[in-house]
C-alpha cells in the first residue's frame, strides 16, 4: 500500500511495550498516550510477559480504547533450523491461562538468571556494571537497554551512547561478545503451540529484521507448518531491515505478497518502546477498515 505514511498515526497499533517488559511507559501511561494520538485498538506486547494486561484493559475502558490480550514471545536460537532470534506474537490469548502462566514464569526465571550472567561477562572486560542497579531498574524482568544504560551510567569514558554499548558488548555480533544462552527457552514451536493453548493466533513479529536468517521463506514456511496464523506486514523498516537500505514500502510490499502466498492474515504495528526506541507510538499499523477485516475474521 504506497498510501501508507511514516508520518501519520494509524488508528490500530499491535505491537508496543510497557514497563513490564523493556518498554519505559506503564501500561496506564501507554494507554493515555495512545488514547491521545487518536488511536482505537491497542495490544501490548510486552517480552515473555502477561502482567500488565489487565491494567491497560482497565486503563482502556476509560480511554476508550480497545485492548487486545497480547504477548511477543522470545525464542531459542537454532542455527541448524535457521531459527535466530525470532520473536512470536501471540494475539487474543487468555492472559490468566495457567499453562501460560507456568510456562512463563520458568521462561522469566531464566531470563533473569541469563542477564545476571551477561552482566559478569561485562565485568571481565574490566566494566563496572552493579547488577543490582540493572534489577532495580528493570522494576521485574531486566532486558539487554537495562544493562546498557547501567553500563553508559558507570562507564561514561568508555560509550558514547546507548548504542555504542551494544555495539561494543551487547549486540548478537557485538566487537566483545556477552551472549549466554538461557537455561530455559522456548523453540518457535513452543511460542506457537503456548498462543494456542491460551485462545490466541500466533503471528511473525517484524519479518524484516531477521539478518541473520539465511533463508527466511524457508524458516516461515516451517513456522507455517507449525500453526503459524499471520505475519506482522506493516512496521516501521528502516536502518534495522534486513539488507538495510531500501524504502519502507519496499519491505511492506514483500511481506504482503509473502503473506498472501502463505495463507497468513496480515498485521502491523509501532514495536513502540518510549524513551528505549525512537519508533513513535502509532507510527505504524492498520488502517481501520484492515482491523475490521481481521477482527471479524479472528471474532477479536
Amino acid at each position: 500500500m504506497k498510501g501508507r505514511h511514516m508520518d501519520r498515526i494509524y488508528p490500530v497499533d499491535l505491537q508496543t511495550h510497557s514497563t513490564y517488559s523493556d518498554g519505559t511507559d506503564t501500561p496506564e501511561k501507554l494507554i493515555t498516550k495512545a488514547a491521545a494520538a487518536g488511536i482505537r485498538v491497542l495490544a501490548v506486547t510486552d517480552h515473555d510477559s502477561v502482567l500488565g494486561v489487565a491494567e491497560a484493559q482497565a486503563a482502556g475502558m476509560k480511554a476508550g480504547v480497545q485492548i487486545l490480550p497480547a504477548i511477543e514471545f522470545s525464542t531459542a536460537r537454532e542455527p541448524e533450523r535457521d531459527f535466530l532470534d525470532i520473536n512470536i506474537l501471540g494475539y487474543a490469548i487468555n492472559p490468566t491461562d495457567s499453562t501460560l502462566l507456568e510456562t512463563l514464569d520458568r521462561v522469566i526465571k531464566s531470563r533473569v538468571e541469563q542477564k545476571i550472567r551477561q552482566v559478569e561477562r561485562l565485568h571481565t572486560y574490566g566494566l563496572h556494571v552493579p547488577v543490582e542497579e540493572v534489577l532495580a531498574l528493570a522494576g521485574g524482568v531486566p532486558g539487554r537497554p537495562h544493562i546498557a544504560q547501567i553500563a553508559l551510567k558507570h562507564n561514561p569514558h568508555k560509550f558514547s551512547s546507548l548504542n555504542d554499548v551494544f555495539q561494543q558488548y551487547l549486540a548478537s555480533d557485538a566487537e566483545n561478545p556477552t551472549y549466554v544462552p538461557r537455561r530455559f527457552n522456548l523453540r518457535v514451536e513452543d511460542a506457537i503451540e503456548l498462543t494456542h493453548a491460551a485462545g490466541g493466533k500466533a503471528v511473525l513479529a517484524h519479518p524484516g529484521i531477521y539478518k541473520r536468517v539465511r533463508n527466511l521463506e524457508d524458516a516461515l514456511h516451517r513456522m507455517v507448518d507449525a500453526g503459524l496464523a499471520g505475519l506482522e506486514v506493516y512496521y516501521p523498516y528502516g536502518s534495522e531491515a534486513r539488507g538495510g537500505g531500501a524504502d519502507n514500502y519496499t519491505y511492506t510490499a514483500r511481506f504482503a505478497e509473502l503473506a498472501a502466498r502463505f495463507g497468513l492474515f496480515a498485521t502491523g504495528g509501532s514495536d513502540y518502546h518510549g524513551e528505549r526506541k525512537t519508533n513513535r507510538l502509532g507510527e505504524a499499523g492498520l488502517e481501520w477498515e484492515q482491523w475490521e477485516r481481521l477482527r471479524d475474521e479472528n471474532g477479536w
